[in-house]
């Protein structure tokens, strides 16, 4: 699957169910987005007749790259992400794009999406952070994720979605181990010191990180930050990339997103608020967590986003943007750890 491969003959065929007696009888793309581990193009198409199809659509399909190509294969993330649109996305309230069309080639791993456009809005930048608004309404959408199966059974009758099991955990924490010291390498005279001195002794005790069991499960997004987050001018948050979407703690995407999303001074000063705002949201869904029980949880989360900038940053096609992507990532949440004696609750 590619760009060349969206063609109107192409298009007709997949989107028959939903076009009614009209036809595609023009189509042209454009690139949009930086994606490391997939390509999205904007579809602009015209009908031969009344469509109740949107004119414009967002088509997402493998890397060209060879190396993120191999990555998703070997993370199952075109699977998963194929999956969540099939499964999921209609069972949650999160503001996910509607999705037109899903395949998935198990034997090749080619997929192809046909997804809701949200233009006109304005991506998020993980670069350059978000402001204290941004934050807020950001926190709200993912309530809108977590709350409403937050413990459910329903999500354990999902194979592809259970991939966060202390077994799978135990792979990733491998992962980390072996390309930690390339990555320190790499990126030594850019990370902080606290990100250096932090990283070595993480490493050295993860045991407590990754084997503990959750105290509770729900769906996780796995990589809610602000490049997968959209500004619409509505004021909704648009939320996309499913690729790393698992059954597993809710208190991971919070500490991922607050401790990348937000500069360190905006998130020292906001961070109980949105804590707080996010078990408010959950209540009404029925869901009762108490501060002190999430605190802890969100203190021990602090390296999820850590762990994700350097396995990432060593694994997916090397860009002069992700490198400063994945550095804002790995420095903002090793002050995060420190700030909040991260260490000590992993320890524990």
């Amino acid at each position: 699957m590619d760009a060349g491969s969206l063609s109107v003959d192409r298009l007709n065929t997949v989107l028959a169910s939903r076009l009614g007696s009209a036809r595609v009888r023009a189509v042209r793309d454009e690139e949009i987005g930086t994606g490391q581990m997939s390509e999205s193009r904007r579809l602009r198409m015209e009908f031969d007749g009344v469509s109740d199809l949107p004119a414009t659509m967002i088509a997402k399909f493998p890397s060209a790259d060879e190396k993120s190509r191999m990555t998703g294969k070997l993370t199952r993330c075109y699977e998963v992400e194929s999956s969540y649109y099939r499964d999921l996305r209609d069972a949650l309230d999160v503001g996910a794009p509607k999705c037109f069309y899903v395949e998935h080639d198990e034997a090749t791993d080619d997929f192809l999406l046909l997804l809701e456009d949200f233009a006109p809005c304005r991506q998020g930048d993980q670069i350059t952070g978000c402001s204290a608004h941004e934050a807020r309404a950001c926190i709200d959408e993912l309530v809108r994720l977590h709350g409403p199966l937050w413990n459910a059974s329903f999500l354990t009758t999902l194979p592809w979605l259970n991939r966060s099991e202390v077994s799978d955990r135990a792979g990733t924490q491998a992962l980390m181990n072996m390309v930690y010291v390339g990555f320190t390498e790499r990126y030594h005279d850019r990370l902080s010191p606290a990100a250096r001195e932090l990283g070595a002794e993480f490493v050295k005790i993860s045991d407590g990180y990754f084997r503990r069991q959750f105290p509770h499960r729900t769906v996780v997004h796995g990589d809610f930050r602000l490049d997968n987050l959209l500004f619409r001018d509505d004021g909704s948050v648009g939320v996309v990339d499913f690729q790393t979407v698992t059954h597993a703690c809710g208190s991971l995407d919070l500490a991922y997103f607050i401790g990348a999303g937000l500069t360190t001074d905006l998130r020292r000063d906001l961070e109980h608020e949105l804590v707080k705002r996010w078990l408010d949201g959950l209540r009404d869904y029925g869901v009762t967590l108490s501060f002190d029980d999430a605190w802890n949880e969100y203190r021990r989360y602090t390296f999820a986003g850590f762990v994700m900038a350097v396995i990432a940053s060593m694994i997916v096609k090397q860009t002069d943007r992700g490198d400063e992507m994945f550095l804002a990532m790995a420095n903002r949440h090793a002050q995060h750890a420190v700030d909040l004696d991260s260490l000590a609750a992993v320890r524990n």
